[in-house]
Order: C-alpha cells, then structure tokens, then sequence
C-alpha cells in the first residue's frame, strides 16, 4: 500500500518506550483542485466545528448586516473567533450588540469560563462568575443575530437548522467546499449551533478558496477576502492575545496570507498564498482520537515542510512543536515525534 494512504504517527515516547501514539489524516490542495500533498483517507468524514466560522461570519457581510451595523476589521474577525474571553473580546462583543440593539440574554450559546488563563484568573480573583460573553462562540452567535436582523428573521429561531440565516451559511460552505448541500453532515455544535461535516479533501478545498477565492461570484469573492484580511490583521480576535496556535500562526504567516482556524476535536484548517503563483493553498487536519497535544505538533511540521514558518521556531511557536516531554521538576523525560 502506497504510503500517503498511512496516516501520520505522532508518538510520545517516555525512556525506551513509546507510551501512546495518535494517527492523524492530513489533505493538502491548492484552489484550481490540484492535490498537493496527502496522508490517511482524505475521504474521512469530520466536522468542521469552529474551524466553520469564516463562513459563517462571511454571511454576515453577504446579508448587508457588516454594512448596515458598520462592523470593524475587528469585529469581523471576531465574528470567526473562538476568543479568549479577555476583556478586549468582551467589549468588542457588546459594543455589537449595544449597536444593534439586542440584548447580552439573546445570545443562545451558553456560558462557560474564559479559555484565557489570565482572563480566567482576573475574573474568579474578583469573584465574578462567568457570563455568556465569555463564551469563546459569543462572536459568532452576534453575527448570526446581525444577519437575522438585516433579512428580518426571528431572532429567535436563529440556531433552527430550518432558518434562513442557517440555510445561507450551509449553502456557502457547500459552495466554497465543491460539494452539494446534501452532501453535508449536519450535527449540533457544543454552542448549539449547526456544525458540519464533509470530507477533509472538501475542507481543505474550502480554506483554499477562502484564501483565493478563484471561480466564485464577485460577491462571496468580496466576502471572503475582507474576512480572510480581517483574520490576519487582527488575529488576538480569532484567539488571544497569547498561547492560541491560530493567533500565533497568522502573526507569523501574514507573507503568505497564512489564515488558520481550529476546530474541536484536534480539527485543523489553514489556508496561505504561493507566493509564485498566488494560487490558494489549502491544508486540512485531523487526528483521530481529539488530541489536540498531538494536532499541534503535526501543523508545526507541516508549515516548516511547506517554507511556511522557520525551521528554527520563535518562541511563541515552541510550545506548539514536537519537543522533549518535561516533568515536574522541569527535568526532560521524553520525546514527541512527527513521523510524517
């Protein structure tokens, strides 16, 4: 069996010993369809979980909402974020909402606590509970408000697979992704919005396109290259301020375009520009057990494979990297190893 059907390796080795290791998929094409790379079965089935929301704040603009609510380059951004919950985010969350005239309680995402260290800490060190604004989807949840407001929706059925405002994103994601819509698996997402599922090869196509988006009408073309731009220019929006991979990542890749988005369950998403061809380059990830620890360690490799970033990493991009495993006392114990 040729070797790109093997999926990735991504090995934790403690002494003599490999003490678990994680199989990971990867597909990698450019804009015109050609494959570029591939590993594992670019035909598994996952869903993009956060890794969707560039589409889904793309249709913000494409229903006049940007317009109409006169969103920033921030708050687009935002919009795609799974943010930190630092006090940045959630200023930039309800001056949206204070603009539109909704309220913080219509937001239908849930509550939990900052993903921010710093943030998590500042709030319980002033015994504060956490608030639907901290939610990291809070950003995507006002856009998908905005939109129903602008195509004069209810608000209220705004998560309803049925609704407009969710039947616009699936169709867009279908279009940037090469598919039909019925081809789309639809499922729940932990915020209780739609999620989707299609093959990785599809959604390696998507972020392709959404970097260069060759081939589609003038105004989801207009969309996404104002929400890839709004992504790289402020990405403490999609993620914080410190210690998040999409952050880092784009402040780093911005020669090439680089825009990278996570989903849950060690799902990964990046698209960047060949800088002699402007073509789009899209690369999709995922390992098969959700572990991120080893998710991580496989885009690093992947990147510097690809010229993307340095092969001696900066030291906000080392944390993310196969490295030596460290104990308690700081003491090296082991190894994580990429076997690409």
């Amino acid at each position: 069996m040729n070797s790109e059907n093997h999926p990735v390796e991504i090995e934790f080795w403690r002494g003599k010993l490999v003490e678990s290791s994680h199989r990971a998929h990867y597909y990698i094409v450019d804009s015109d369809g050609n494959v570029l790379d591939q590993r594992g079965n670019p035909n598994l089935t996952a869903y993009l979980r956060s890794a969707a929301k560039p589409f889904q704040a793309m249709s913000v603009i494409i229903s006049g909402a940007a317009e109409k609510f006169n969103l920033s380059q921030a708050e687009l951004a935002i919009l795609c974020g799974s943010h930190g919950g630092e006090k940045y985010h959630i200023d930039t969350v309800l001056g949206m909402l204070n603009r539109a005239g909704l309220l913080v309680s219509q937001l239908d995402c849930g509550i939990h606590s900052p993903l921010d260290k710093s943030a998590r800490i500042a709030l319980y060190k002033k015994n504060n509970k956490p608030g639907v604004l901290h939610h990291t989807c809070s950003g995507k949840h006002t856009g998908m408000l905005l939109t129903a407001l602008c195509i004069h929706e209810s608000i209220g059925i705004y998560l309803s697979p049925e609704s407009e405002v969710q039947s616009r994103i699936s169709k867009l994601i279908a279009k940037f992704a090469g598919i039909e819509g019925i081809e789309l698996v639809m499922g729940i997402d932990g915020c209780s919005a739609p999620t989707h599922g299609l093959k990785l090869k599809s959604a390696a196509l998507a972020y392709a396109r959404l970097v260069n988006p060759v081939g589609l009408p003038s105004d989801i073309a207009k969309a996404s290259n104002r929400i890839s731009r709004a992504m790289r220019s402020f990405p403490e929006m999609v993620g914080a301020n410190q210690d998040r991979i999409c952050t880092d990542l784009m402040r780093l890749g911005r020669v090439f375009d680089l825009t990278a988005k996570a989903g849950a369950e060690a799902f990964y998403t990046l698209g960047w520009k060949d800088p002699k061809t402007g073509r789009g380059i899209g690369m999709a990830v995922k390992v098969e057990d959700g572990a991120e620890r080893a998710r991580n360690p496989l885009i690093i490799d992947l990147l510097q494979k690809y010229g993307i970033i340095p092969i001696d990493l900066s030291q906000s991009l080392l944390q993310y990297a196969s490295n030596n495993i460290l104990n308690t006392n700081g003491k090296v114990v082991g190894r994580i190893v990429v076997n690409n």
